[in-house]
Order: structure tokens, then sequence, then C-alpha cells
């Protein structure tokens, strides 16, 4: 794989993105509903917010990047493009490799911008630091594009892909998603550090890492129609 032609990917998807706005705003948009509406109903019916606090933050960033995995290749394939990059000299390995990176610094400034909102918002009686949650997430996010780019592909051609890519996606993410939550929770809730963490973030690494490899050996595959 060569990382030059993967930045050059990278760098021709985040040029379009901030020239529009497009899928960003429409995230961060959602984000900022969602989180406004989760924030006055748990005002109202939840007495203990640190409970599912951790939870509920995980399903805004997730429900808020599936915004941006439909729309990473979905556009290609709208503006013709994709049949460029496939006839381009660049291996269907560079083109994920290039995707995954542009989902994840998307995926990274909702983050960084949803994650005080949702202190703030739901007045979270934060436990631990910060920033091991904020790398927590992080990591997490990796996970969730990694599973997720390779899987938009899978579902692309079909008619309710919108519809079809969360069915697909969840039951290969959910490993990802549990173990996150429960970290998450031992940090924001309990003030955890990384020892006590260290578990958690090996497997979901690994898990990471396993479903990289195979995406990266079936991903030429799936991207044939």
């Amino acid at each position: 794989m060569n990382l030059q032609k993967v930045m050059t990917i990278v760098k021709k998807d985040l040029r379009v993105e901030f020239r529009t706005k497009h899928t960003i705003n429409s995230m961060l948009l959602f984000a900022g509903i969602t989180l406004l509406v989760f924030s006055y109903v748990v005002g109202l019916y939840v007495k203990s917010v640190p409970d599912i606090g951790p939870a509920i933050l995980w399903l805004i960033l997730i429900f808020t990047g599936l915004i941006g995995l439909s729309r990473a290749f979905v556009r290609e394939k709208e503006l013709g493009t994709l049949e460029g990059l496939r006839l381009a000299p660049i291996s269907p390995e560079e083109i994920l490799g290039g995707k995954i990176i542009y989902n994840f610094v998307l995926m990274l400034i909702v983050t960084v911008i949803v994650f005080p909102l949702f202190i703030v918002f739901m007045n979270f009686p934060l436990a631990g630091s910060a920033l091991l949650a904020l790398l927590l997430l992080a990591l997490g996010d990796l996970g969730f594009v990694i599973v997720g780019s390779a899987i938009s592909v899978v579902v692309m051609n079909a008619k309710a892909r919108e519809l079809l890519l969360p069915v697909v996606l969840f039951p290969v993410l959910f490993p990802i998603i549990l173990l996150s939550v429960a970290a998450l929770n031992k940090v924001m809730v309990e003030g955890a550090g990384f020892i006590d963490i260290a578990g958690e973030v090996k497997i979901i690494t690994a898990y990471a890492g396993i479903m990289l490899v195979v995406s990266l050996l079936t991903f030429e595959y799936a991207l044939e129609e």
C-alpha cells in the first residue's frame, strides 16, 4: 500500500467536503439536535444521568457517523468518480485506506465538538480524565470507521442502502460498542485511569485490527458490481 496515494485520496475528499461542507454540517446538525433531545428527555425522566450517559454519548456518535459513512462512497458513485478511482493506478486497498482516514477525520471533528457539549447539556459529573475519555472515543471512532467503510461498499448498490447499512453494520460493530461503552463508563463515571481500561483497549484494538485485515482482503471483491 502506497501511503502517498492514500493521502492523495484523503486530501481530495477533505478538499471537496470542506468546500461544500454538506456532510460535516449534516453530521453536526444531527448530533446537536439529538443531544438537545436527549438532554431534555433525560432531564425529565432519568434521575441518575451517569448510569446511561456514556451509552447515550456513543449512540449519538454512532448514528451521526452513519451519515458520513453512507455518503463516502455514494457520493463517488453519484458523481461518476468511482469508476475513475478504479481505473486510476490506485489499488483497492489504497482507496479503502483513504476512505477510512477521511471518515476518521470527520468523526474526530464531530467527537471533539460533541463531547464538551454533552458534558454541559447533560450536566454530566465527569469523574475521570476528559483527555482519556476523548482518546477512548477516538479509538472507538477508528474501529467504527474501519468496519463501516468496508460495509458501506457492500451495500452501496442496494436500493435501500441507507436502511440496509445499519442493519448490516451493527451486528459486526457490536463488540466495539459494548467494550467502548464499558471502558467509557469506567473513565467518566468511576474515574478510572488507563491501566483500569487496558483490557478493553487491547480487545478493541485487536478487533479493529482483525476487521481491517479482513476489509483489505475482501474490499476488491466488494467494490465490483
